[in-house]
């Protein structure tokens, strides 16, 4: 599973041309590797030039119109011995675009998203490296297929399977785990809200941290901010694997 890293920093270095070499180049291998992360950057630089387009172009017709205003207001002589050159109100335009080229990407930065990009900016799949030993021979068995599965992208595959070792075992955690994720993978949120919960409660696991992560970004899914909030910051709050993305995650909600 690929790090759970906060990149608005680095978008807005991106952005704003501030990245130094070594920064840059690791920049651009992030976003080849992490197409969510190239969409996102596309869409924060798309929105800031639409943002500075329709501004700029206020702005400088405020700011013609008012050395207009200025030099109209003059008497004759003195409009001709101070009137502005064009170079002049074009630098001024300019450094006024420059400025709110900024503001546009901080504007955006700091802007609510909404849920279901949220979610595909911070939901992965998690990965299928789980021990998956079981004393049963048979339950170690299934366990290997539905993990297989899992592997392959083959989610309905892998649930039924998942699902048929936690009728046999139901103290097994590593399969209402996997299960979780792979009804995400299916939209099936509230099964995986479930599935997730069910772990949490049962309170003597190693998934506990990993259920609490996905309960909020199931929570995000289908709409139930004021849960996902509340977990979230519980998340943030504990210093753990998934603290820095909860937290950040919850500023933007």
């Amino acid at each position: 599973m690929r790090n759970q890293i906060d990149y608005s920093g680095f978008i807005e270095r991106y952005l704003n041309k501030a990245m130094e070499k070594d920064e840059l180049s690791w920049f651009r291998k992030e976003m080849k590797l992490n197409p969510s992360l190239a969409e996102d950057v596309k869409l924060q630089k798309e929105i800031g030039e639409a943002i500075l387009n329709e501004k700029t172009l206020a702005f400088r017709a405020q700011i013609s119109s008012m050395f207009e205003k200025e030099e109209t207001g003059k008497p004759e002589k003195d409009r001709t011995r101070l009137r502005i050159p064009h170079s002049v109100r074009v630098a001024v335009a300019s450094l006024a675009a420059l400025i709110m080229f900024g503001t546009g990407i901080y504007i955006y930065t700091h802007q609510t998203i909404p849920s279901d990009k949220l979610f595909e900016m911070y939901y992965e799949p998690f990965d299928g490296l789980m021990n998956v030993r079981s004393g049963n021979s048979q339950v170690a068995d299934l366990m290997v297929s539905a993990m297989q599965k899992y592997e392959n992208r083959e989610f309905e595959s892998a649930l039924l399977l998942f699902e048929t070792v936690h009728a046999t075992d139901m103290n097994n955690i590593t399969s209402r785990f996997y299960s979780g994720i792979a009804y995400m993978e299916t939209e099936r949120f509230n099964f995986a809200e479930k599935a997730f919960s069910g772990i949490i409660d049962h309170n003597d696991n190693l998934f506990i941290e990993h259920a609490e992560w996905y309960l909020g970004l199931c929570y995000l899914k289908t709409g139930e901010k004021d849960k996902a909030q509340k977990l979230l910051k519980s998340i943030a709050d504990s210093e753990g694997y998934y603290s820095r993305s909860a937290r950040q995650l919850a500023r933007r909600l």
